[in-house]
């Protein structure tokens, strides 16, 4: 008999388990859910930020891009400017991010404000009080990811001489960029 009280509050405790598995399973998939909607939103944010910071960094140096020597070496800053706005609209879609102010929302129907700020934003905080040759070096890094995949006239040529324009870039930039 002693032996019979002792097992019964282990096989209530076990039936009330039992019960209880639906919403356990229920809790489980939603935090599943959540989780897999928080990182979906991360990785969205990471494409676009990367995206915005080569759009930024181009738009940094665009007067000296336009100018003679460099246009002859990369083509301008047109064609890198729209490839990443073109990569934003791609990778936002339909999507609105909101954002606290003085940061506009990023939507389709506000981006040329968010670029605006963006690239404000960008070179106060990053450009102007970074390095001046990792600044550099990331507007050539965003030129030559844009180039190998098919932007501008370095698209045309081969990696190696792609190379070479890229250093010969770097070098102007060093003399001549802001």
């Amino acid at each position: 008999m002693k032996r019979f009280a002792f097992l019964a509050p282990l096989a209530l405790f076990a039936l009330a388990g039992c019960g209880d598995n639906g919403a356990q399973e229920k809790a489980a998939a939603e935090a599943k859910a959540k989780a897999a909607a928080k990182r979906k939103a991360q990785d969205l944010q990471d494409a676009l930020a990367l995206n915005v910071r080569c759009y930024a960094a181009v738009k940094w140096q665009q007067r000296l891009l336009d100018s003679p020597v460099p246009r002859n070496i990369a083509g301008g800053s047109a064609p890198f400017l729209a490839y990443y706005r073109g990569m934003i609209e791609k990778k936002l879609g339909d999507q609105v991010i909101p954002a606290d102010p003085p940061k506009p929302e990023l939507s389709k129907a506000g981006l040329d404000a968010y670029l605006d700020w963006a690239v404000k934003d960008q070179i106060d905080t990053n450009f102007t009080k970074s390095d001046r040759a990792q600044a550099h070096a990331q507007v050539t890094t965003c030129i030559q990811s844009a180039a190998e995949f098919g932007t501008g006239t370095m698209a045309k040529i081969s990696p190696a001489e792609r190379f070479g324009k890229i250093q010969q870039l770097r070098g102007l930039l060093g003399q001549l960029g802001d």
